[in-house]
């Protein structure tokens, strides 16, 4: 239908003209569709009359009314009738978008996760607007690979090691009955480490300054032992990596994500020596008095990057700057790279390209980018483990699918969706449905208890769309929604053109309104929702996501370094599979 209008359009030389197109958004609405114009005059010329009277000769517009500086046009009810019967048989009808990116290849990188810990609520965001873009980027035709940069070596990662080894050795997750993931997060909290350090390194904007001093303690210990590739400290780290990775794996399964590729920063180290060693050749890099080396980027909001410490041992700025210089001989070839990153690794995402177009020594990449977001945040404050005001992915999904809000959709769905399913779409609905540059305040009442927002306008409407009824002879076809629908591939490319899924999920926003607001939400509402829920990553099938079983967690309860801090999550009440970390989920 679009198309159609759109072909009209061009034939008068006014597609760039028409700066909007909106659809109706009430059924009490005359108007299907208002098309905008910036020129005024020209609508009202000789040209723009013309325009009008081949729109009202089109055979899918009962009528077009010029208003000041819009077009308004009702569409022939025979004619939405057909798309609601072409929809509801499972035909694309306006909906097919598989051309716009035509087999490009593009690498998608996001979750990123360091292997200290489990992922939380704070890591939710970036999963999700990385699964988002992925998934639209599929949908739009492109050749998309899921990448992950696993921070698996670091002041972090050692501090765990050292955790391990002073009051947890002998320990394992199976001997706990606790995942993998679960059981590294305790070992890095029984390391004792000062809060005013991970203070210092927030109010200074940076996202790892902690990693540019030599504390001399027993983490900096273990790092020097793993760099001399010292045997005890090198398969201890393997065990614990593994123990995490695979307790990421299906935590990540459970929101339908597979990682087809992973990169590691333990895999940089000997490129970034190699590049460090160049960089204080030509002159790039400084040498500091303690045997440190810095790069002075000349920027006023970050202006000396430490790469490596007094102490030999390379910072993680160093290490994805060789992570990177990897990747751009092998990953890059032949695809765009975009990172899903934090706004706040901005700062040092543009050093780090600059100092990669230094290295390599060629005119800055373009087929490297970066999509930003905000930060979840509690209180103000970012979330984050370190502060000990956070929540597991795990049970969020599984408390909020316990939680009175999904009860609620579950029986109003009748049994057609499961209540985890449910539970991923409203919290996934309420992440993608904010401004993705600016901070989402978190608030676990909100997404556990139900009412308004967003995640429970897309989740109430796909309950509406598949619940059974009875047949109720002739129902009016829902003209908003069908209206709506034909507008998916105008959102879905300005969201694989601005990397920003927040614009399909806007769309689709509004077009569970309008499913909604129709007296009957017609037989071509499931399909349509559910070509934009697929198209950001919901509605993965329940048997990927669900692989956890009913299990209080022994030895966490009476744990007070283990706790989790929100009053509404008792760790005694986690489900979670006590072997996750012993298996890797298959994709």
């Amino acid at each position: 239908m679009l198309a159609e209008l759109e072909a009209v359009l061009a034939e008068h030389d006014a597609l760039e003209r028409c700066v909007s197109v909106e659809p109706r958004r009430r059924e009490d609405q005359d108007a299907d569709l208002r098309l905008l114009f910036a020129d005024r005059a020209w609508l009202r010329s000789p040209a723009g009359e013309e325009l009008i009277a081949d729109l009202r000769a089109s055979a899918a517009v009962a009528g077009a009314v010029r208003h000041r500086s819009a077009i308004a046009l009702r569409l022939e009810d025979a004619h939405l009738a057909e798309l609601e019967r072409r929809l509801a048989a499972g035909e694309p009808a306006g909906m097919d978008a598989s051309d716009l990116l035509d087999g490009r290849a593009f690498v998608v990188g996001f979750v990123g996760p360091n292997t200290n810990k489990a992922l939380h609520a704070g890591h939710l965001r970036n999963v999700v607007l990385g699964q988002a873009l992925a998934c639209a980027m599929d949908r739009a035709g492109a050749a998309v690979t899921r990448h992950s940069l696993v921070g698996d070596i670091g002041r972090r990662v050692c501090e765990a090691m050292g955790g391990y080894l002073s009051a947890r050795d002998g320990d394992t997750p199976q001997t706990l009955g606790i995942a993998g993931d679960r059981f590294v997060e305790l070992c890095s909290r029984e390391f004792p480490r000062e809060d005013a350090q991970a203070d210092a390194a927030s109010a200074a904007g940076d996202p790892n300054a902690e990693e540019g001093e030599v504390q001399g303690d027993l983490a900096d210990a273990i790092m020097q032992a793993w760099l001399a590739g010292a045997a005890s400290e090198r398969a201890l780290w393997s065990r614990m990596r593994e123990w995490v990775l695979a307790g990421h794996s299906q935590t990540l399964a459970r929101l339908g994500v597979c990682m087809d590729r992973h990169d590691y920063e333990s895999d940089g180290i000997a490129r970034a020596l190699e590049l460090i060693a160049h960089g204080e050749r030509c002159g790039l890099f400084e040498r500091e008095a303690g045997g440190g080396v810095v790069y002075r980027t000349g920027r006023p909001e970050y202006t000396t990057m430490v790469l490596l410490r007094g102490d030999g041992a390379p910072t993680e700025y160093a290490r994805l700057l060789g992570v990177y210089h990897l990747m751009s001989e092998e990953l890059l070839r032949d695809a765009v790279y975009i990172e899903v990153v934090g706004i706040e690794w901005q700062p040092v995402m543009a050093v780090q390209a600059e100092l990669l177009t230094r290295l390599l020594q060629r005119p800055s990449d373009e087929r490297y980018e970066w999509a930003f977001h905000g930060s979840v945040t509690v209180g103000g404050q970012k979330m984050g483990s370190s502060t000990g005001q956070v929540l597991w992915i795990d049970d969020l999904l599984d408390q909020v699918a316990a939680g009175p809000g999904v009860s609620a959709l579950y029986e109003q769905a009748q049994g057609a969706v499961e209540r985890e399913q449910l539970a991923d779409i409203v919290i996934r609905g309420t992440l993608l449905c904010s401004p993705t540059t600016q901070p989402l305040a978190f608030v676990f009442e909100h997404l556990l208890e139900g009412g308004s927002g967003p995640g429970w306008t897309i989740a109430h409407a796909w309950c509406h769309a598949l619940r059974s009824r009875e047949p109720a002879g002739e129902a009016p076809a829902p003209r908003t929604a069908l209206v709506q629908s034909q507008l998916y591939r105008r959102s879905l490319q300005r969201t694989v053109k601005r990397r920003d899924a927040a614009h399909l999920a806007t769309y689709l926003l509004g077009l569970s309104e309008a499913c909604l607001a129709a007296p009957m939400p017609g037989p071509a509402a499931a399909p349509m929702l559910r070509c934009v829920l697929e198209s950001l990553g919901f509605l993965t099938e329940a048997a990927n996501r669900k692989q956890s079983t009913t299990h209080t967690l022994t030895g966490w309860k009476d744990d007070p370094k283990l706790s989790n801090s929100n009053a509404h999550a008792p760790v005694a009440q986690v489900v979670k599979d006590p072997h996750k970390a012993l298996v890797r989920a298959e994709c």
